[in-house]
């Protein structure tokens, strides 16, 4: 049996008995957690992952567990590290369209896109000077996935692209170098331990004052008030922003003022698709998992990624 907690926008708690995968019936958590015994594998969904530490006691048959984000900060590492259950991930699935919006977000800016909407809707014709992207240089922080796809749309744009790729280069000199020389810093990478805090107030100090910020990753990976401070005090240009630190962002939150800040509702990665293709890769894993192969997308217990 595989039991599967998933997101709100798929069905929150439902169960499939194999060894076909026929309509899939709504259960009631109390029912779940009644039956964990029985489970090879659990599939959880990041509003769903507290749900794991309470049921990890009980899962004694559990040897496999798959995230549908890319994402498995939530999860409860400690507990897991103790335990022989492989962790898989949706990591790479949604970088093309976490790319997009990287590209939509640079050119909100360089086009000054509020400005000019802010025109249209009081019907003032005020012609000024944007900005070309060609030339200018994107810094990716993380070199997975997303960053990659940014990397060939930006490179498309005629942008000079730099990165920190690798787990050691993202808290040393070359993350310090790549976002001292970009026009545009885009984060990238997982949130783990060693990349929480990322962008602190040290490395805002460190950015253009025409730089911005684009964060696609984990709001956990900047330190927020640093960053409002360096956009009040234009200590950078802005920053775009599709994840925060808390999720919904409080009403009363500064980053809601700041005309330099671009605020997505973490949707930049919701395309019509987008849960359609998570499944569909669970599946083909489920697949490897009934046959014994190996799985894709293995998470690193001890990196948490």
């Amino acid at each position: 049996m595989i039991l599967r907690f998933a997101q709100d926008f798929f069905i929150k708690i439902y169960a499939l008995v194999p060894p076909t995968f026929e309509p899939m019936q709504r259960l009631p958590l109390e029912l779940i957690t009644d039956r964990i015994e029985e489970a090879d594998a659990i599939v959880v969904g990041t509003r769903m992952a507290s749900q794991l530490l309470d049921l990890l006691p009980r899962a004694n048959a559990v040897r496999w567990i798959h995230a549908l984000a890319a994402g498995v900060d939530p999860f409860p590492f400690d507990l897991l590290r103790r335990t022989d259950i492989t962790i898989t991930n949706s990591r790479g699935l949604y970088a093309d369209a976490l790319a997009e919006f990287v590209i939509a977000a640079m050119l909100w800016f360089a086009k000054d896109l509020r400005r000019i909407s802010r025109n249209q809707d009081a019907q003032r014709w005020e012609p000024f000077t944007v900005e070309r992207l060609e030339g200018q240089t994107a810094g990716i922080i993380g070199f997975g996935g997303i960053g990659r796809a940014a990397a060939r749309r930006a490179e498309a744009l005629g942008m000079r692209v730099m990165s920190a790729r690798r787990r050691s280069e993202l808290a040393d000199p070359t993350a310090d170098d790549v976002i001292a020389e970009s026009d545009y810093v885009i984060l990238a990478a997982p949130l783990t331990p060693s990349t929480r805090g990322l962008m602190s107030a040290a490395r805002f100090a460190r950015m253009k004052q025409t730089a911005v910020l684009i964060n696609v990753s984990r709001g956990q990976l900047v330190d927020e008030d640093a960053l409002v401070h360096a956009l009040r005090s234009k200590q950078i240009k802005g920053a775009a922003l599709d994840v925060f630190s808390a999720e919904p962002l409080p009403p009363e939150h500064s980053l809601w003022q700041l005309d330099s800040v671009l605020v997505s509702p973490h949707s930049a990665d919701h395309t019509a698709d987008s849960h359609d293709r998570a499944m569909t890769f669970f599946l083909e894993n489920v697949g490897r998992f009934e046959r014994g192969e190996a799985l894709e997308n293995v998470v690193d217990k001890d990196e948490e990624y």
